[in-house]
């Protein structure tokens, strides 16, 4: 009885505190509060002020038709305060979320209300579509993309922007004759075999404290690769690979595609291939550094300025 009690005195509340503060039958009495008191005027106006008041002259009448404790007595009114408050300011939000102008979609420019559309920052878009569709496209600036170490920051990244294929489908695709096939294995995990034709561009390099970043991956990219080139990117497993392909579509490359399973194949937790690789599928494999596609070749290549 005493839950429902409060929570009327809350509606209540809010109801009065809402209609002595905007109602239209109201407007003339607060207009004349506030031509004659500053303070009167502020009690009017201020929803803490003013809920205040009436919850604690609600609670008054509540104690005087069925008597309570000190404790009642406070736990009434202040719930009847703050709840009031609370109510209100829900309220005036959603007033004020109705009541503001549409925006114009950053990608296609039409325009949609606050409700409808996204909001990225300081950019705003109508649909996911519009929204994916500058991920896609923009370019991201090179600092934005490396970490102080060299390392690959995460992208915000269009799900799935870069195609999925499988070491099969990514041959058939060279033999076709526009595609490039790039490794971003180490050096050393090149040498011991890789898709043949394809380019090694490390993305992490093997060293004798592990693997670490390379500050170059995406120079070196941009130095031997055009930005709409349809781009293979294969690893070890397809962990490393999509890595790249996020980097390199955020950096503007549109034709980017993963390559499933890379050379030795997607394993589980325990080691086991759980999908076949490169080598596994019998593709064509070569050996050793090829002497223009060798990462040495690539990177050397970058800082005498001539390109493949």
């Amino acid at each position: 009885m005493a839950a429902l009690q409060i929570a009327l005195l809350a509606l209540l509340t809010a109801g009065l505190t809402r209609w002595l503060r905007q109602g239209e039958l109201t407007r003339p009495a607060r207009c004349w509060v506030e031509s004659r008191s500053a303070f009167l005027a502020k009690l009017v106006n201020c929803p803490h002020c003013l809920s205040f008041w009436l919850s604690l002259a609600g609670t008054v009448c509540i104690w005087g038709l069925r008597g309570m404790s000190t404790l009642e007595f406070a736990l009434f009114l202040l719930i009847g305060w703050r709840g009031a408050y609370f109510i209100n300011r829900s309220l005036d939000r959603r007033t004020s979320e109705a009541q503001t102008a549409p925006r114009d979609c950053t990608q296609c420019g039409k325009s949609s209300d606050r409700h409808s559309c996204i909001e990225r920052g300081s950019l705003s878009f109508c649909s996911k579509d519009c929204w994916f569709a500058y991920l896609r496209q923009r370019p991201i600036p090179r600092d934005q993309l490396l970490g102080a170490g060299g390392e690959i920051l995460r992208q915000e990244i269009y799900p799935m922007s870069y195609q999925d294929v499988t070491p099969a489908e990514a041959q058939q695709l060279l033999e076709d004759g526009n595609h490039k096939y790039v490794d971003v294995r180490s050096v050393p995990e090149f040498q011991n075999g890789h898709p043949q034709g394809a380019f090694n561009v490390p993305v992490l390099h093997r060293e004798p404290a592990g693997m670490v970043p390379n500050p170059d991956f995406l120079t070196v990219m941009q130095v031997h690769f055009e930005q709409d080139t349809p781009l293979l990117i294969g690893c070890q497993s397809g962990v490393r690979s999509i890595r790249a392909a996020e980097a390199l579509l955020a950096s503007g490359y549109t034709q980017v595609f993963n390559v499933t399973g890379g050379y030795g194949g997607a394993k589980d937790a325990t080691g086991a291939v759980i999908g076949q690789g490169w080598f596994q599928s019998a593709l064509p494999v070569d050996y050793g550094d090829p002497e223009e596609r060798s990462y040495a070749a690539l990177h050397g290549q970058r800082l005498t300025g001539d390109g493949a």
